[in-house]
């Protein structure tokens, strides 16, 4: 056998492996489309920003109210567009997590750092479908 011969053998047994191998790489699925990927991903980040905000404003005495208003305010509408694709479908798959998980999560951080209204209309607005 040639070399030429054992080169496309070798090439014709190997190319459904490799293919198979790239395909298996891919995001798991279902993942969520990219419209509400980034929907998911302004909410996560409005979340953690408002809870980072509340717990320096509740490490030092004599909080102003007005800022904790405007943080649950920032916060309710980030649970707002989270509960909007957890409506959609909550099986999906952004960044390893399942939407419900996701939910869930940000609603133990809600309670942690204080933003109870914004977790109350989180769970409120997903604990039908869970």
């Amino acid at each position: 056998m040639t070399g030429g011969r054992r080169l496309r053998l070798w090439t014709a047994a190997a190319a459904p492996a490799i293919a198979l191998s790239i395909a298996a790489c891919g995001a798991t699925p279902p993942q969520a489309p990219l419209a509400y990927a980034k929907k998911l991903d302004e909410a996560t980040s409005g979340i953690s920003t408002a809870c980072g905000e509340a717990d320096q404003l509740h490490a030092f005495p004599g909080a102003d109210r007005t800022d904790t208003i405007t943080l649950e305010a920032t916060a309710s509408s980030s649970a707002s567009k989270l509960a909007e694709v957890f409506a959609r479908n909550p099986a999906w798959i952004y960044q390893g997590e399942s939407v419900r998980k996701i939910v869930h999560d940000s609603a133990a951080m809600l309670d942690a750092c204080g933003l109870r209204r914004a977790e109350a209309q989180l769970l409120g607005a997903t604990t039908r479908r869970r």
